[in-house]
């Protein structure tokens, strides 16, 4: 009589397992040979032939390749061709052109910031080592006021 709790346990679980087959078999259905064949969109299908004749002027061309963006002017020193170099293993999309356009943007809005005393502002554009004398700086200017 002592065993009848685990023989219980494992009782209502083959039942739960027995209830839920049942009904995903009534959702899902049964295969009957009946079904539609699905579309495959990896599978590629055949053209159909086209006619060749002398009305037929169009000249198929092989697919197009991307041209390779210009190069960049060469830096000026070998230090710095060899740090674009690096950067440009390590990701090969850099453009430096973008990231001086970048930095231009950033460098106007850290100034327009500093103008006007704001710090919230300031605070995600600048490291710390270089917003603390920012800081100090637009501090002391109101403190002048």
């Amino acid at each position: 009589m002592g065993d009848f709790p685990h023989y219980f346990d494992i009782i209502l679980f083959a039942m739960v397992a027995a209830f839920l087959v049942l009904r995903l078999r009534s959702v899902l259905g049964r295969r009957t040979g009946q079904e539609r064949r699905r579309n495959n969109p990896f599978l590629r299908q055949a053209e159909p032939p086209r006619d060749q004749g002398p009305a037929d002027k169009v000249v198929p061309l092989g697919p197009r390749v991307a041209a390779p963006p210009p190069p960049a002017s060469e830096p000026p020193g070998d230090a710095v061709a060899a740090g674009l170099a690096s950067i440009h293993n390590a990701d090969p999309e850099f453009d430096p052109a973008h990231f001086v356009e970048g930095a231009r943007v950033a460098f106007e809005m850290i100034v327009a910031a500093f103008a006007a005393g704001d710090k919230a502002k300031l605070r995600p554009l600048l490291s710390d080592e270089v917003y603390r004398p920012f800081s100090a700086a637009i501090d002391e200017r109101n403190a002048a006021k």
